[in-house]
């Protein structure tokens, strides 16, 4: 009797956790689907709306920066009143976001409704990672992060064809149309079978001031970044000012948005600061190259949106490997040649002409895809492993914050640097030849800043010692 009553607990356990897996996917599911169908949708967007590249950005920006200023605050209150209550009604937000997407007719309305879409997404990333790290033991959290990170990449792999074909055939407003079932159904679901998450007792509070701070620094961050003739000084002062204040308030705030205690940390620092680098790198790639291949070489949105299939394509196979490999031979290596391949990348996406070269874009893709899907669940594997269960929500909120604030660097930065590049060139090349070299310009960019990520990783395992077991090399970093 007691063999099958264990039996049975032992069963239940194992529903629970990948019930709650395919809960967390349908979010990443739905948010990474949008993503990538606005990335080929872009292009007609700012036809459609007659707006330029510049004014476009803002469509995917706005969100970000939503996203980015309200991640730790949602990842915070997640941990007091429940991660699982969070990440539900992320999904109720998320839909009526993308309602009012489908209904806009103008880019500034368009923008506004993006941004509220970006309440409801923020609220699954804070949450959603850290319910699944909290849900799987030590030794296979690595392997589900990795299946997320397949999620990750058949979101990916499925909008660019699926915008390309309702781009075909429809208006871009029924790309966000088609969020609203999804997102009603992981709202039902979670509702009803998302278990309860450890909660901290000892937040008091929430740092409404230190929210408000780091929203204007980050904004005004963007902002200096955003024009087409170079970086504006005085915003850009503006924000380092506004940052130093914010960091201020947060050494005297009672209830701080920073967990200073986290920052002792070297795994969780060194985790973050090279997940700038490949976030904010690898959008030169998926925000500049659709526009490439739609209006430079006149390549239909369907046969655009084929191509930009070939990363999520290659991160699918190559996530869940990571993953699995990072479980049992630690996460440093795997990460180290992770900046080899996507540095390959940039450096062969680089040579582009004016010519259509589906063999060059192709195998910078499939270079990206491997780079990519050997990064993300390895490193997050090790940051979340380091830092206290309790603060599993924080923690997994400061990474998506990271990552949607490298986002918000990376498209404003790349779009930045290559209409610069492309006004002064025009002065004496042709468009299209100005174009190309504002192009090579990003993408030499992006190579350099993955090569000195890669001298700086390798220098790290060079430094650690090599008696620890990898599940014990994460617990042992603190300063």
């Amino acid at each position: 009797m007691k063999r099958n009553k264990l039996g049975k607990e032992n069963i239940l356990v194992l529903d629970l956790k990948w019930r709650v897996l395919f809960i967390v996917s349908i979010g990443i599911f739905i948010s990474t689907l949008d993503g990538s169908i606005l990335n080929i949708a872009n292009p007609s967007i700012a036809k459609d709306l007659n707006v330029n590249i510049e004014q476009v950005q803002w469509v995917v920006t706005a969100y970000l920066l939503v996203i980015t200023s309200s991640l730790i605050f949602f990842g915070r209150l997640g941990d007091k009143v429940g991660s699982n209550k969070i990440y539900t009604y992320g999904f109720l937000l998320f839909s009526l976001g993308s309602l009012g997407c489908s209904l806009s007719r103008s880019l500034m309305v368009l923008i506004a409704a993006r941004m509220f879409q970006g309440f409801g997404a923020s609220m699954m990333m804070a949450t959603g990672i850290g319910i699944v790290a909290n849900t799987f033991p030590s030794g296979e959290r690595g392997k589900a992060l990795g299946l997320t990170g397949t999620v990750v990449a058949i979101g990916n792999m499925v909008g660019p064809g699926m915008g390309g074909l309702l781009l075909a055939n429809f208006q871009w407003p029924l790309i966000f149309l088609i969020n609203i079932p999804i997102g009603l159904m992981g709202f039902y679901l979670g509702y009803r079978y998302l278990p309860s998450q450890d909660l901290n007792d000892e937040i008091r509070s929430y740092d409404i001031r230190g929210t408000a701070l780091l929203a204007l620094a980050v904004t005004t961050l963007i902002i200096s970044l955003s024009g087409g003739k170079g970086i504006n000084l005085i915003l850009l002062l503006a924000a380092v000012v506004v940052l130093a204040l914010f960091c201020l308030w947060e050494k005297k705030a009672l209830n701080p948005l920073l967990d200073f205690e986290l920052f002792k940390i070297k795994t969780f620092v060194h985790g973050n600061l090279m997940a700038v680098v490949v976030y904010c790198s690898q959008t030169s790639v998926f925000f500049l190259l659709p526009f490439y291949m739609e209006n430079l070489l006149k390549f239909s949105p369907a046969r655009a949106g084929l191509l930009m299939t070939i990363t999520p394509v290659t991160m699918a196979v190559i996530a869940p490997l990571a993953g699995y490999l990072s479980d049992k031979a630690g996460s440093d290596r795997i990460i180290s040649l992770s900046f080899f391949f996507l540095g390959a990348s940039f450096l062969l996406l680089s040579t582009l002409g004016n010519g259509p070269n589906n063999i060059v874009i192709a195998g910078g893709l499939v270079l990206l895809g491997i780079g990519m899907g050997m990064f993300g669940s390895p490193n997050t594997s090790s940051v979340l492993g380091a830092i206290p269960r309790e603060k599993a929500g924080y923690g997994g909120g400061f990474i998506a914050t990271n990552r949607n604030l490298s986002y918000s660097l990376g498209i404003t930065s790349s779009v930045g640097i290559f209409t610069w590049i492309l006004h002064k060139k025009q002065a004496f090349l042709e468009y299209s030849l100005a174009y190309i070299q504002a192009s090579h310009t990003v993408y030499l960019a992006a190579a350099g800043i993955t090569a000195a990520a890669l001298l700086f990783s390798l220098v790290q395992i060079k430094r650690k010692p090599t008696a620890l077991s990898p599940i014990d090399e994460n617990r042992s970093d603190e300063c």
